[in-house]
């Protein structure tokens, strides 16, 4: 089961971090070359495990910067309503009915496709 919480993340990631660096010293003690070190599986691995636990906490952060967010704003707006305040009206912008752009669309590509169909027809 997925951890959801972002302490047990960050405990994780150290945990990694304790076992790459281990990985590295007893191989380097082992008098491997550097590259070879980097293109050791289990280095790899560990490498890929660290990356990903660290972009789970940022998605945390996200969420939880969002939320304050979210929750500033919907204090502010208690607080615009207890004072009366209104917000100023944004000037909306003027657009065509997506219904009837998209029905003109739909139109113009079935005669395109009939018409296609009738030259194959000829040609045959």
């Amino acid at each position: 089961m997925p951890s959801k919480s972002r302490d047990v993340r960050i405990e994780q990631r150290r945990v990694l971090e304790k076992k790459l660096e281990a990985r590295l010293a007893m191989l380097a003690a082992q008098g491997i070359a550097k590259e070879k070190i980097q293109k050791d599986p289990l280095v790899k691995n560990l490498k890929s495990k660290i990356k990903e636990t660290g972009a789970r906490i940022a998605a945390f952060d996200k969420n939880i910067q969002k939320a304050q967010e979210l929750q500033a704003a919907k204090a502010q707006k208690l607080e615009d309503a207890k004072t009366g305040k209104k917000k100023e009206a944004s000037p909306e912008k003027e657009t065509k009915p997506k219904k009837k752009a998209a029905a003109a669309e739909g139109a113009t590509d079935a005669a395109k496709k009939s018409a296609k169909k009738k030259e194959g027809a000829k040609a045959k």
